[in-house]
């Protein structure tokens, strides 16, 4: 019983004295401030470097949409274009047809 309230005085004197320590100018307020700081430094790096491939990732999937829509206009024309040369040839076949027609007709 007495270790266990020795131990709770001593955590209550340290927590006391770390935070009297945080307020006021001296040697464990600069190591604190150091330590902190790499912490706060490494913190801020690693937000700028997913910021980074966050930033990259998306322009790579604007490239892709770009491309593809790119791809599908380009389609949308060959198809438009097959389509018309696949209507032009069925009216000359129609027209060869009415020409036959025609021609071996008895009026």
């Amino acid at each position: 019983m007495k270790k266990a309230l020795v131990v709770l005085m001593a955590a209550a004197v340290m927590s006391i004295g770390a935070v009297q320590a945080a307020t006021s100018e001296g040697p464990v307020t600069r190591w604190l401030n150091k330590t902190t700081a790499k912490v706060s430094k490494n913190e801020q790096t690693a937000a700028q470097k997913a910021q980074a491939r966050k930033q990259k990732a998306e322009k790579k999937k604007a490239e892709a949409r770009r491309k593809k829509a790119e791809r599908e206009r380009k389609l949308a024309i060959k198809k438009a274009e097959r389509e018309k040369r696949q209507a032009a040839r069925k009216k000359k076949i129609e027209t060869k047809k009415k020409q036959w027609k025609d021609l071996f007709s008895n009026d």
